[in-house]
C-alpha cells in the first residue's frame, strides 16, 4: 500500500491512537471486548442478536458484508438490490466509527467477506461535532484491519450523507468525506462511492424527497440513489473476487 501524500501518512499514524480512544464507550471497554453484562454497551442487544442469529444458521464465508450505522440496518430492500451478490447487513442503528471498530471481531472478522460496505460517520458528527479527521480515521482504521485480515478484500466507502436534518453541519462532513476519498485514491483495494451527487438538487442542497420525514433517514427514493451508485460496482467487485 502507497501514501502519496506526507498528510495521508500523518493520519494513518495517528489513527490507532484517535480510534482506540473513540472506540471506547461510556463504560470503558475496549474495541473487541465484550462488556461485562452489568455494564453492557447501548449495542449489546443488536451485537448479540446477530450473534445468535449467525450460530443458529451459520453464513457462508465470501459473501457482500454492509457495515454501519442506521442507514445500512434500514436498507429494506438491500438483498434485492445487490442481486445476484449475497449480502450480509449487519448495520446497527446509531453507531458510530469507533463501535464499528468495537464489534469487529465479533460481526465483521467471523464472516470473511469477499467484499465489504461501509456507511458510518454520520453520527459521529452528527450536528455538533467538527472533527472531521476523527470520523475520517474510523473509517480508515477499519480498512486497514480489514486489509490486514484479509489482504485482497475489495472495501466500499459510502460517503456521509448529505441530510436535511443535519445539513447545518455539512462542512464538517464533507471534509471528512474528502479525507477518505483521498485515502481511497491512494489504497488498492479501497474504493469511494459517490452517492453525495445524486442526492443534492440544483439548488446545491439535500433533495428533501428522499427522506423520511426525520429529514434524516432515507425513504425507498433515497434507497433508489444509492442503489444506482453502490450496486453496479458492488457486484463487479464480488463477481471478480468469486473467480
Amino acid at each position: 500500500m502507497r501514501f502519496q501524500r506526507f498528510g495521508t501518512v500523518l493520519l494513518v499514524a495517528l489513527v490507532t491512537i484517535g480510534c482506540a480512544s473513540s472506540a471506547r464507550d461510556g463504560d470503558g471497554v475496549a474495541p473487541g471486548v465484550v462488556a461485562p453484562a452489568a455494564f453492557a454497551a447501548w449495542y449489546e442487544p443488536e451485537i448479540r442478536a446477530f450473534e445468535a442469529a449467525d450460530e443458529a444458521s451459520p453464513p457462508a464465508p465470501g459473501q457482500v458484508l454492509f457495515i454501519g450505522s442506521s442507514s445500512i440496518r434500514m436498507w429494506g430492500t438491500l438483498a434485492e438490490d445487490m442481486a445476484p451478490a449475497p449480502v450480509l447487513n449487519r448495520g446497527f442503528g446509531g453507531s458510530k466509527t469507533g463501535e464499528v471498530l468495537a464489534v469487529f471481531d465479533r460481526i465483521v472478522e467471523p464472516y470473511a467477506p469477499s467484499v465489504i460496505v461501509y456507511y458510518c460517520g454520520d453520527n459521529d458528527l452528527g450536528t455538533e461535532s467538527t472533527d472531521s479527521r476523527a470520523a475520517a480515521a474510523g473509517f480508515i482504521e477499519f480498512d486497514l484491519r480489514a486489509r490486514s485480515r484479509w489482504p485482497g478484500v475489495r472495501v466500499f466507502y459510502i460517503p456521509i450523507k448529505p441530510s436535511v436534518a443535519r445539513w447545518s453541519n455539512w462542512a464538517a462532513m464533507a471534509r471528512a468525506n474528502g479525507i477518505v476519498r483521498e485515502y481511497c485514491q491512494e489504497t488498492e483495494g479501497a474504493e469511494y462511492l459517490d452517492t453525495v451527487t445524486p442526492m443534492l438538487g440544483a439548488d446545491g442542497r439535500p433533495d428533501p424527497s428522499l427522506f423520511l420525514d426525520d429529514g434524516l433517514h432515507l425513504n425507498e427514493k433515497g434507497y433508489e440513489v444509492w442503489k444506482g451508485v453502490v450496486s453496479g460496482p458492488v457486484v463487479e467487485a464480488w463477481r471478480r473476487r468469486s473467480r
